[in-house]
């Protein structure tokens, strides 16, 4: 079993960004942070059964739930939002709670926020989770090269954002992990293949748990 707390924060414009923070009865020091895609969010698969997992092996979550997709953002930078509201989120939860280990898992438009969350000295060694990462941007690509710590990243050839020399670069990187999936798109699938994604979602929801509960 495990508690579940939800809360929110006031963040871009005015709106209300709520999380959910959840605890197992055998909870340990450490605390995942999950930072969801656009339209990838903490109730799709990749997301709903990483934080099932976690709290099976006893680890402390946060759920961080935005919605950009809500027509109060359309006048809104989102990806400047993102990087405001998260770090409103983890505040909140940092003061009235501490850690001794960390673990950030962000996809897509979530690794925007994670790259930026890098900067805060409690995050320096963290382990890292990159689904499906906006590699072609600079910011991120420089995050993950200069981050101290052991981290993962997911990524699939048909990926609009896989950018082969970048990888093949970080592929060198001593603490970094790659997980490369031929054909495997943005949304952590294969194009038409239903049941082979579900297989895939296997595969990587176990590579994701052998990671992030090794020392």
């Amino acid at each position: 079993m495990y508690k579940v707390t939800d809360g929110y924060v006031v963040g871009t414009n005015g709106i209300l960004v709520p999380y959910s923070y959840l605890q197992p009865d055998s909870s340990s020091d450490t605390l995942v942070i999950l930072l969801p895609g656009y339209g990838y969010t903490n109730d799709s698969p990749m997301f709903r059964y990483t934080t099932a997992l976690c709290l099976e092996n006893g680890l402390n979550v946060l759920e961080v739930n935005y919605n950009y997709r809500d027509e109060r953002y359309d006048s809104v930078d989102v990806s400047v939002a993102i990087v405001d509201d998260v770090r409103l989120v983890i505040d909140q939860l940092l003061q009235s709670h501490s850690f001794n280990e960390y673990i950030i898992i962000g996809k897509s438009l979530g690794t925007i926020a994670m790259a930026s969350e890098l900067t805060r000295n409690v995050f320096h060694d963290a382990k890292l989770v990159w689904l499906t990462p906006l590699l072609k941007q600079d910011d991120i690509y420089e995050a993950i090269l200069s981050h101290k710590g052991k981290q993962l990243i997911v990524m699939g050839t048909a990926d609009h954002h896989y950018a082969d020399e970048r990888i093949k670069h970080l592929d060198r990187q001593a603490l970094t992990e790659l997980e490369i999936v031929e054909q495997m798109n943005h949304s952590l699938e294969y194009t038409g293949n239903t049941y082979r994604s579900l297989r895939l979602l296997e595969v990587l929801l176990k590579r994701v748990e052998q990671f992030i509960t090794t020392t």
